[in-house]
């Protein structure tokens, strides 16, 4: 009589279902990795994408006249120029650690009325790390962020700016969307003139189908970029 333990019945069996295993997994992977194909644009973390010809110091001096520039100057700027800006999805953990991005209603023109991502003009000299975590403190009043990663840029048209005349409407911008996390929300949030309100959503892009395309474009980014970030890390 042939003992059981030595059949090859026995070993066959696992064996077969490890393999079965395998190529359920390789398939997951390879359509994961077609999704993350199609919303694909995130850097590595801490890479914000700058590149210095001289001087670094020198190179990234933020002087006064860059940062308040005469109203008309800007005005021109903002109707036949394209401007470069940066908008920050600023993450916290809500309640049960759960992470949340903070929108905010915009109050002027362009996207006026729409939820939407803090942000604003690169002034020269600024890296794109560096103006993420001046813009979360101008318009949010946060000051305790860290800037994570760039999860892509957009170039986006307007039909309407704040800076219109009879013969020229509208404006153009090229945005960076830099991930940045809230280290400690001691303070309390603040608005500048430019938002309305706020509003704090879960990052999953399936939850936020309603929101503006620009910021679901945001979220489809972050996710492809690491799908376990949207629930708990």
């Amino acid at each position: 009589m042939t003992n059981s333990s030595s059949s090859p019945l026995h070993w066959m069996i696992p064996v077969g279902a490890a393999f079965m295993a395998g190529v359920a997994t390789t398939i997951l992977l390879q359509s994961a990795k077609k999704n993350d194909r199609e919303n694909a644009g995130a850097v590595l973390e801490g890479n914000d994408l700058s590149l210095f010809y001289g001087n670094k110091e020198e190179l990234c001096e933020v002087t006064k006249e860059r940062k308040f520039l005469p109203k008309e100057v800007y005005g021109s700027l903002v109707r036949d120029s394209v401007v470069c800006c940066v908008d920050i999805l600023l993450v916290r953990r809500g309640k049960g650690g759960k992470k949340e991005a903070l929108l905010v209603e915009r109050s002027t023109e362009p996207a006026k009325g729409l939820w939407w991502l803090p942000g604003g003009r690169l002034l020269k000299g600024e890296t794109f790390f560096v103006a993420a975590v001046r813009k979360a403190k101008e318009e949010t009043g946060l000051t305790q962020v860290k800037p994570i990663q760039v999860l892509g840029v957009w170039n986006t048209f307007f039909p309407y700016s704040h800076w219109d005349t009879e013969t020229s409407k509208g404006t153009q911008t090229v945005n960076a969307m830099v991930l940045v996390e809230l280290i400690s929300d001691s303070k309390e949030l603040r608005l500048d003139a430019t938002s309305e309100n706020s509003k704090w959503i879960g990052l999953d892009p399936k939850d936020n189908e309603l929101e503006d395309k620009y910021v679901r474009q945001t979220l489809l980014r972050l996710r492809a970029w690491d799908p376990t970030y949207i629930r708990y890390r």
